[in-house]
């Protein structure tokens, strides 16, 4: 087992952001460990819903649900009482639907629809005509390059969506929205605002203009980056939620061997995001809906498996989670200085950048931090490790390992950003780049694995907020289920979602293909 972890380091204490990442020879890999579900249990449950019954059933047997709540809609309520009888067919009697099947993975018994097509219908709640698709590709007017990463969504609301690395972003916007309008966002660029009952043409090309921000037009409160920083982090309580918010959100993740795509996950995630003053309360999500495909005849010697990306999403928010950079008590191993001025949602944002000192002997993280010159309040920052010390955190990110496997780092970087709304910054995307060599002893090339994760939160709510039961947040080592079905670019429905850039869809395409012959052979 390799674990991959983000090392902050804090005089009081050690702070780590921890990215778990398996590798499995192809022979002990195994899709469903079904041993629980074959454990006789003894359970009475009488009059009580099919939720409240499930979580009497995790208790007794020590295990967890995940299953996307609509999908149990206006189910009866159970009654049943049973001694030492298998928890499958427990499972049965009170789910008699067999258009819904279980399956385990670990401690998780997850419930989805038997069928992928009847799967997509019952997550499209609304007949498709009151819902208007927009898609289209955002990038820079003067050079036409595509702006990866930009903010798209509805001025003064809580719906939206980020562009991909190719620029490209779809919103699927409800009709209660038809008469607002739809705004893009990008750092170093004015925001271009489009009425949304205008949009005739459904795929768009937008073309930012950029934002050259003059000194002039800055006041600059604080010419001394660190007291800057400083009055920023005074304003966190002003400038960030101090009461809990349910997100609604996309997350993806993907793993290459020697650039060739092996496996690529999605999910729309419900998470309970606490008070960013709460010292008690802990961020949670669960799976709303997800799937995974991956490419078997690329995990020929080594598959690489990621755990616990959805975790490391949310501790990327390190206005919650206090990175070191953001400690004042740290602040004495890093340089500082006011590297640009430059605009978001068209006004200024000072520029800060950060790095260790050179006679530091910590190995300690650099990057950019972005403060809006209005409520100096962080809207972006982006952090890696510096590439000529890279090398020397293979200790820090090896657990457990072979003795006949060697791994060496060679990229990780992070970024994470926030959406104002209404006055209050709310995470809005967090990513993770980690890329890095394997060698067994007995092969003369080493491959380059590379795994991309990222989290967009498409909605915010933050009326009547109640934390989820334990037992149905995503246990932060949960490996998602993984799917031989081919990947289906009408899978999400009307829910918003991030499109695939272009490699990986060439490479989608490539599995799917495999796929088919596979299933022509099995024929």
């Amino acid at each position: 087992m390799l674990g991959i972890s983000i090392h902050t380091f804090n005089k009081a204490k050690a702070k780590r952001l921890i990215i778990f990442l398996c590798f499995f020879t192809a022979s002990v890999i195994s899709l469903a460990q079904n041993k629980d579900l074959n454990q006789k249990i003894t359970i009475c449950l009488k009059e009580i819903s099919l939720e409240n019954a499930l979580d009497s059933i995790a208790q007794k047997t020590n295990t967890y649900f995940t299953y996307d709540a609509r999908i149990l809609q206006n189910k009866a309520l159970v009654n049943i009482e049973v001694k030492e009888v298998v928890l499958a067919v427990v499972l049965r009697q009170i789910i008699p639907d067999t258009t819904l099947n279980f399956q385990q993975i670990n401690k998780q018994i997850i419930i989805f629809p038997t069928k992928q097509k009847n799967n997509r219908e019952t997550h499209i709640l609304k007949p498709q005509l009151q819902f208007k698709k927009v898609k289209g590709r955002v990038v820079n007017k003067k050079n036409k390059n595509a702006l990866a990463y930009a903010s798209i969504g509805i001025k003064g609301k809580t719906i939206g969506t980020i562009s991909n690395i190719d620029g490209d972003f779809l919103l699927n916007l409800p009709e209660k929205y038809f008469k607002d309008t739809l705004t893009f966002s990008f750092i170093g660029f004015k925001n271009t605002e489009i009425p949304i009952h205008e949009i005739k043409n459904n795929e768009l090309s937008i073309e930012l203009r950029e934002n050259l921000i003059s000194l002039q037009e800055v006041v600059i409160r604080n010419t001394a980056p660190l007291a800057l920083l400083k009055s920023s982090i005074n304003r966190f309580d002003k400038n960030y939620p101090n009461h809990p918010s349910r997100l609604t959100a996309f997350y993806r993740e993907s793993v290459s061997k020697n650039k060739n795509y092996m496996i690529y996950l999605e999910s729309i995630l419900d998470i309970y995001k606490s008070a960013y003053q709460s010292t008690y309360r802990m961020d949670m999500a669960k799976v709303f809906q997800s799937r995974k495909i991956y490419d078997s005849s690329r995990l020929d010697t080594v598959s690489l498996r990621l755990k616990g990306g959805v975790d490391a999403c949310l501790h990327l928010d390190i206005i919650k989670n206090r990175i070191d950079f953001l400690d004042t008590d740290n602040f004495h191993l890093y340089n500082f200085h006011l590297a640009d001025i430059s605009s978001f949602d068209n006004h200024p944002v000072y520029v800060i950048h950060f790095e260790p000192k050179g006679s530091n002997s910590l190995l300690l993280m650099q990057g950019d931090i972005f403060i809006d010159t209005r409520s100096l309040a962080i809207i972006r920052a982006e952090f890696s490790y510096p590439s000529s010390r890279i090398g020397e955190l293979k200790n820090h990110f090896i657990a457990h390992k072979s003795s006949k496997t060697k791994v060496k780092p060679l990229r990780i970087g992070y970024a994470v950003s926030y959406k104002n709304i209404n006055g209050k910054y709310y995470l809005n995307h967090t990513k993770g780049n980690l890329k890095f060599k394997v060698r067994h002893k007995h092969q003369f090339f080493a491959k380059t694995f590379e795994t991309n994760f990222e989290m967009a939160v498409t909605l915010v709510d933050t009326t009547n907020i109640k934390s989820f039961k334990y037992r149905e947040r995503l246990h932060p080592n949960t490996v998602m289920s993984k799917s031989k079905q081919p990947y289906d670019a009408t899978f999400w429905g009307t829910q918003n979602y991030i499109e695939p850039e272009e490699n990986i869809q060439q490479a989608l395409k490539r599995i799917n293909t495999n796929l088919k012959q596979v299933a022509k052979k099995d024929n």
